[in-house]
C-alpha cells in the first residue's frame, strides 16, 4: 500500500457544466505487441468513451495505441485544454515505474532497460502537469493491469507514488475498479468530487488536492446523444450511399458504398473526424456533412482534373502501352471504357476469340487477362469459376450456361442432327443429350477452340445454325 497524502481544497466556485467545453483524454493499451494483453481493458474501452460523451465531454484518445499514436492523442488533448472548463485523464493499461517515475506502456514497447523505457514510456507526471492547466477543475484516473508486461531490471510494475502539481487529484487502482466508479459514480449529474469519495472506494488510492464542490457533470445535461443527432437528419439510404462515396472520395475506407452505416462506415466518419480536429464520435451532424459534401466535390474536381491530365500523358496517344497505362492507373476512369475498346480493336480480338485463347492457355493468367480485357464478357462467369475452381465446379457453370438456354425437345433433336450432319456420333438422336451427345459436343468445340465443356451454348447454336 503505498503512502497517501492528501489535500482537502475548498474551489466553491468551480462547479463544472457537462457541455461541449468539458474535454476528456482516455488512453487503453490492452493488447501488446510483445508481452502480456488484458483483452478486457481495451474492450471496456469504447464503454468510456461512450459514457463521456453521453453527458457532453468531448473525448481524445484510442485503444491499443503505439508511441507515436499516444504522442499524437496528448498533443491534439493539450492544444484544447485552454478552451475547456472541467478537464479529466484516463490512463488504462500496463503502467510500470523507476523511482518517481511512472511511465504508460504504448503497444509497442520492446525494451530492456529503464533508459530505454524513459524514452519509450509516456511519462504520467507530464499528463498530470497538463491537468494542472485547470486548477481544481482537473481529475487523473490511473487504471492498472496489475500485471508485468516483461522483466525489465530495476523497473517495476504498477504507478510509484509521485508529486502531483498542485489543484490536480489522482485516483488509481486496478482498471476496472477505476473505470466502475468513474462511470457510475463520477459521471452521476449533480453528484461533486467529495460526495463520491465519502463512499466506500475500496482499495482505490486518492492522492493531490480534493476539489470539494467540482462536479464532474452538472446540471445542464445534453439533451440528445452523437445518435440521436444523426438520426433526426432522417438521411434516406440513397443520402448514406453519398455520403459514403464523398467519404471514399476523400480516401477514407468505408468497405462499401451500400447505404449501411456499418463498423466500416462508422470508422472512416471517426477518422475523418479526426482529421478535422472534431469530436470523434462516429455519427455526423448537419454541419459536417455538408462541410464532406463540399470537401469531397473539390476532391472529385481534382481527381478527374488528374484523371485528364494522365489520359493526355498516356492513352490519347493511341499507342497500346499508353492505354494500358492508363488502364492501370484509372481501371473505372473517364476514359476506361474507349481505352479498352481502342485495346480491343487494336488486338483485333472478339469476345469469342479471347475466350478460345484463355482456354487454349488453361491458366489462371489466361482466365484473369480475359476477365480484364472483357469484364462484362460472355464467358465471365465460367472465367471466373476457372480461376482456382474445382473441374465440377466448371462444369456445374457449364450446365448453368445450358439451363439458361431453355432448349425444348425439338431444339435439342435439331442441335443433335447438326452435330452429327458434321460428322460426329452423337449416338442415338432422341434429342436426350446423354453421354455420346456430351462426348460429341466436346469434340465439336475442341477442334473449333471453344471451351470444351460438352454443353450447349448461344455461340455453339450460332455455329451449328450457319453449318460451321
Amino acid at each position: 500500500m503505498r503512502i497517501v497524502i492528501v489535500t482537502l481544497v475548498a474551489m466553491l466556485g468551480f462547479t463544472g457544466l457537462a457541455s461541449a467545453q468539458n474535454l476528456a483524454l482516455v488512453l487503453s493499451n490492452g493488447y501488446y505487441d510483445n508481452g502480456t494483453d488484458v483483452p478486457l481493458i481495451s474492450q471496456k474501452h469504447r464503454q468510456m468513451v461512450n459514457a463521456l460523451e453521453s453527458v457532453g465531454y468531448e473525448v481524445i484518445g484510442g485503444q491499443d495505441l503505439n508511441r507515436l499514436e499516444i504522442r499524437q492523442n496528448i498533443t491534439e488533448f493539450a492544444d484544447k485544454i485552454a478552451r475547456a472548463d472541467t478537464v479529466i485523464a484516463v490512463i488504462n493499461g500496463h503502467i510500470a515505474h523507476f523511482g518517481e517515475t511512472s511511465w504508460l506502456l504504448p503497444s509497442d514497447t520492446n525494451v530492456s532497460s529503464a533508459t530505454g523505457l524513459a524514452f519509450r514510456g509516456v511519462d504520467i507526471s507530464f499528463i498530470a502537469q497538463l491537468l494542472a492547466q485547470k486548477p481544481g477543475q482537473s481529475v487523473l484516473f490511473v487504471g492498472e493491469s496489475d500485471r508485468e508486461l516483461t522483466r525489465i531490471p530495476l523497473v517495476q510494475e504498477g504507478l510509484a507514488r509521485m508529486p502531483l502539481p498542485n489543484g490536480v487529484m489522482m485516483i488509481s487502482g486496478a482498471y476496472d475498479k477505476v473505470g466502475d466508479l468513474l462511470r457510475h459514480s463520477f459521471l452521476r449529474p449533480n453528484v461533486r468530487v467529495i460526495d463520491v469519495l465519502r463512499t466506500d472506494t475500496g482499495r482505490l488510492e486518492i492522492e493531490g488536492d480534493i476539489p470539494a464542490s467540482l462536479e464532474l457533470v452538472g446540471r445542464r445535461v445534453f439533451a440528445l446523444t452523437p445518435e440521436q443527432v444523426e438520426e433526426a437528419l432522417g438521411l434516406s439510404r440513397s443520402e448514406r450511399r453519398n455520403i459514403q462515396q464523398d467519404l471514399s472520395d476523400l480516401g477514407f475506407n468505408t468497405r462499401g458504398i451500400d447505404g449501411l452505416f456499418g463498423a466500416g462506415t462508422r470508422n472512416a466518419i471517426r477518422s475523418w473526424q479526426r482529421r478535422e480536429r472534431l469530436a470523434r464520435t462516429g455519427y455526423l451532424t448537419a454541419d459536417q456533412v455538408a462541410l464532406l459534401r463540399r470537401q469531397a466535390d473539390a476532391a472529385r474536381v481534382e481527381i478527374r482534373n488528374n484523371d485528364r491530365r494522365y489520359w493526355s500523358q498516356t492513352g490519347a496517344d493511341g499507342t497500346e502501352r499508353g492505354l494500358r497505362l492508363y488502364l492501370q492507373r484509372y481501371p473505372n476512369g473517364q476514359y476506361a471504357n474507349r481505352a479498352r475498346a481502342e485495346l480491343a480493336r487494336m488486338t483485333a480480338l472478339t469476345d469469342e476469340q479471347a475466350w478460345a485463347r484463355a482456354v487454349r492457355l488453361d491458366t489462371e493468367a489466361a482466365y484473369r487477362q480475359y476477365l480484364h480485357d472483357f469484364p462484362n464478357g460472355i464467358y465471365k462467369d465460367i472465367a471466373r469459376s476457372r480461376i482456382g475452381a474445382a473441374p465440377a465446379v466448371v462444369e456445374n457453370e457449364a450446365k448453368r450456361v445450358e439451363d439458361a438456354l431453355r432448349l425444348n425437345s425439338i431444339s435439342r433433336l435439331l442441335i443433335e442432327q447438326r452435330v452429327a450432319d458434321l460428322g460426329y456420333n452423337t449416338g442415338r438422336r432422341d434429342g436426350v443429350f446423354d453421354l455420346a451427345s456430351r462426348q460429341a459436343f466436346r469434340a465439336y468445340q475442341r477442334d473449333r477452340n471453344m471451351p470444351v465443356t460438352g454443353y450447349v451454348t448461344a455461340d455453339m447454336i450460332r455455329r451449328l445454325l450457319l453449318g460451321q
